[in-house]
């Protein structure tokens, strides 16, 4: 053993004790400042963190604003500690997995008491549970709405009269903690945050002791790699303190493809498709994994029975769940709805701005932003076909380009790629998924504080020469996207900018 291994061990475990620390810290921090009780009694309101702070002490924002740069930086000093750890003693990081996963997971228990604060999906869960539970109501044929005596109705919010967007898998999952007993809507947030919880350290588990990564090149551990998951402010506050059902997805998407890393394609089509059963945007990968199983099969013979079996798994999970659900007119209604939201993200932007240009001509954009991205997606493919790109590099560019070109864009859809890029880290997937996590988080501060405590009155807009346009979405969407979507590519700037094989070899530690 070389007499430096020792303390350059004990070096990275006091950097990640320390880091872990402030990290925990900062948690709580906002915990405290946005305490899941009393505010998810406050009469069936759905509250933001500016609506929290709105009569509260206002200065206690910038404790969010300096918390969540501090967050990032101190998830890249740990990510970068285990990274130069594993590269000099990999022996060494990878005794670092259980604190790694342990920092992790003391963060989501104390997010575990953290208000929704940028979005209270979790409540509509919860809603939709008690009333299958409670009045027999399907949320995928019956929405929140039909039930305006029950006390909690009103925090299904935009979903009220709307029925489940979600896959008959995830509804399941849902009836558990109400069919338990936990009727109290308090109490139901937490079991699903609970259960978001379970999936998170699942996914942690996953990358951390049965994945490798995809370039043999890459010197990239277990344990930088769930670092780079594990420790993420994005990942944690969406999945874990905003309880989002996305996490589950990107868990069962990870078992799927460590599953087909391990040539069990037959058990990752299930896992894969159960994941699409959860949330419907998981099916994007299914075509490319299909791909991927006939491109390795020696002989045709092999061909024909794994895209046979295949088709077999996918089709008939898929029609036994939603049948036993009911009618399928009836219950894809909420996805079909799904796809009319309109909200902050290129697409709506570009549609925003031209509107006040050309109302006709903006009528063309949203409703062919899909066949843009079928449009790209087919290019991917073909690369793949190929060969030029690996399952995981295709899977984080069409999980990339859908977010970019959807119509409706959430915080939390970030999550969707990030299985792809924890499975094949290299400079491109960190920095994207790092400056995209910081600026989606960032966000918020746009969409609520920026407008409602400072633009909406001021004097400048109400009475300058954009007077005429001085409303929230015609100003904030594109305010908010030009830099939400753009600042994710400096990395492929810094890129740029480095020779190659260095940027290649020492990916973004140097």
């Amino acid at each position: 053993m070389p007499n430096n291994e020792y303390p350059a061990y004990q070096n990275a475990q006091r950097k990640l004790i320390r880091w872990g620390a402030v990290t925990a810290g900062i948690y709580l921090a906002f915990v405290l400042i946005f305490p899941l009780f009393p505010h998810i009694y406050a009469e069936g309101k759905m509250l933001d963190l500016e609506i929290i702070l709105r009569n509260g002490i206002r200065g206690l924002i910038w404790v969010y604003i300096l918390g969540l740069g501090l967050l990032f930086y101190a998830f890249w000093h740990m990510v970068k500690t285990l990274h130069s750890l594993s590269k000099e003693f990999p022996a060494q990081a990878t005794r670092l997995r259980k604190l790694t996963l342990g920092i992790g997971l003391l963060c989501g228990v104390i997010l575990l008491g953290l208000y929704p604060i940028t979005a209270l999906d979790v409540s509509v869960y919860v809603v939709n549970a008690r009333n299958w539970v409670l009045y027999n109501a399907n949320p995928l044929i019956i929405p929140p709405g039909a039930f305006p005596a029950d006390p909690y109705s009103q925090l299904a919010g935009e979903y009220t009269d709307s029925t489940s967007p979600y896959g008959p898998v995830w509804e399941w999952i849902g009836r558990i903690p109400i069919q338990l007993g936990i009727r109290d809507i308090g109490a139901g947030v937490i079991a699903f945050k609970f259960i978001s919880l379970l999936a998170y350290a699942g996914m942690a588990w996953l990358i951390g002791w049965r994945s490798h990564q995809q370039e043999e090149g890459y010197s990239v551990s277990q344990t930088t790699a769930m670092a780079f998951f594990a420790l993420n402010p994005l990942v944690l506050l969406e999945a874990v303190g905003n309880a989002h059902n996305d996490m589950m997805m990107a868990a069962f998407v990870t078992l799927g493809l460590i599953l087909w890393q391990r040539g069990k394609w037959v058990w990752a089509a299930i896992a894969l498709t159960l994941a699409a059963l959860i949330k419907l945007p998981a099916l994007v990968i299914i075509p490319l994994f299909g791909l991927s199983i006939l491109m390795d099969a020696p002989t045709w013979r092999e061909r024909l029975i794994r895209g046979f079996g295949l088709g077999v798994i996918v089709l008939s999970l898929f029609l036994l769940s939603y049948r036993l659900m009911g009618p399928f007119t009836q219950v894809f209604s909420g996805i079909a709805s799904s796809f009319g939201r309109r909200s902050f993200s290129p697409a709506y932007a570009i549609y925003v701005i031209v509107r006040e240009i050309s109302p006709d001509a903006s009528k063309l954009i949203l409703p062919n932003t899909r066949y843009i991205f079928l449009l790209i997606y087919t290019y991917i493919t073909i690369q793949f076909l190929r060969r030029k790109l690996t399952l995981l590099e295709a899977g984080f560019f069409a999980y990339f380009v859908m977010i970019y070109l959807t119509n409706a864009f959430r915080l939390w859809y970030p999550l969707w790629a990030i299985p792809f890029a924890a499975l094949n880290l290299n400079s491109r997937t960190f920095w994207r998924t790092f400056l995209f996590s910081l600026t989606v988080e960032y966000s918020i501060l746009s969409y609520y504080i920026l407008w409602r405590w400072h633009w909406r009155y001021w004097e400048w807009g109400l009475n300058g020469p954009l007077a005429a346009y001085w409303d929230y979405f015609k100003i904030m969407t594109p305010f908010t996207v030009s830099w939400t979507f753009t600042l994710p590519f400096l990395g492929d700037a810094v890129g740029w900018l480095r020779d190659k094989k260095r940027f290649k070899e020492e990916l973004w530690i140097e």
